[in-house]
């Protein structure tokens, strides 16, 4: 379909704006023609995209005075309209899960081949993995947690961050007291944790503002907020499995909280979120997302929720990664 020459890394050359306009026009045409397309097609067709569009907007970039609302800007942005219509169709052709979403965010992120993030995100590996070998110390049980943990996060966004030890001690001693504060995850249902919150958004500006005064590479604070992220949102989406299967979830406010607290990765994960997951991480998202639908078809009988419509969530959720490319 792509009938251009390739510049040998995948990119498209084109001859004129005429002839890249041409071959943006034959991609959307051959994408009416599909019907239920599978995820592993669906990936392909979207790589696929990427590819042609980069070549298309750098051609007619190349090849006019820009000029937003004359040809060819004007044509490309109908026929790139039309195309994300397509893509969205398709992800709605078939009834998608979880796991299909992760696959695809997976496989068609911006990110996929960045050798230098990856090779950063290797070395932020050992000390990510170290972090669910520190104890838990939960002495004075479940208010005496809450008192350490918040009384950590205020000290520290005082303290703020001044360096990349800085910012390593931090995310080490906010995930010993963390790991603690999921231990009693149910029984914090009716408790008011916003200052827990607040604090710990008021201590990742600190990491930011760190990088803007150069304390902190930039890098250093995007992956590793990333990887912290990212961390904590599998152990709280593990947890909510747990407890859940052993039954210490009796209400049905914190049952609502917790179906949240499951699908969360796969609502707030970003392209840099994914990309920067370690084998494991990846492992197990992909374990929380296959666990999901048995989890959310049993809180659906006892919250009286539409079991379709849960079940559709993973296509809404795809429908609006599609649309964001």
């Amino acid at each position: 379909m792509l009938t251009a020459c390739s510049d040998g890394n995948g990119t498209k050359s084109f001859h004129s704006s005429d002839e890249a306009i041409r071959e943006y026009h034959g991609f959307l045409t051959t994408l009416r023609q599909n019907g239920k397309v599978s995820i592993q097609t669906l990936v392909k067709i979207v790589n696929e995209w990427r590819v042609l569009d980069d070549s298309v907007t750098s051609c007619i970039s190349r090849d006019t005075v820009r000029k937003a609302h004359s040809y060819p800007f004007t044509v490309y942005h109908e026929l790139n309209d039309s195309i994300h219509i397509e893509l969205c169709r398709m992800a709605m052709s078939k009834q998608r899960t979880f796991h299909d979403l992760l696959y695809l965010r997976e496989q068609t992120s911006s990110h996929v081949g960045d050798e230098e993030l990856q090779q950063a995100v290797k070395e932020a590996q050992p000390f990510f993995a170290s972090l669910d070998s520190l104890p838990i110390y939960n002495k004075g049980g479940k208010q005496a947690v809450l008192k350490r943990y918040l009384l950590f996060l205020q000290k520290s966004a005082k303290q703020g961050i001044h360096g990349k030890e800085d910012l390593l001690a931090f995310i080490k001693e906010e995930h010993l007291y963390f790991k603690s504060f999921l231990q009693y995850l149910p029984d914090f249902a009716d408790d008011d944790i916003g200052d827990i919150r607040r604090n710990t958004e008021h201590c990742c500006r600190e990491i930011l503002r760190a990088a803007d005064r150069k304390d902190l590479s930039h890098k250093d604070a995007m992956i590793y907020l990333s990887m912290r992220t990212n961390h904590r949102l599998l152990r709280n989406a593990q947890a909510a499995i747990e407890d859940l299967n052993s039954g210490r979830v009796k209400d049905e406010h914190t049952m609502h909280a917790y179906l949240l607290m499951m699908m969360q990765p796969f609502m707030t994960m970003d392209d840099l979120s994914v990309s920067v997951l370690s084998d494991k991480d990846k492992a197990d998202l992909y374990k929380i997302a296959d666990a999901l639908p048995k989890e959310m078809d049993g809180l659906a009988k006892k919250l009286h929720l539409d079991k379709q419509r849960l079940s559709d969530m993973p296509m809404l959720m795809m429908k609006i990664y599609v649309t964001r490319l």
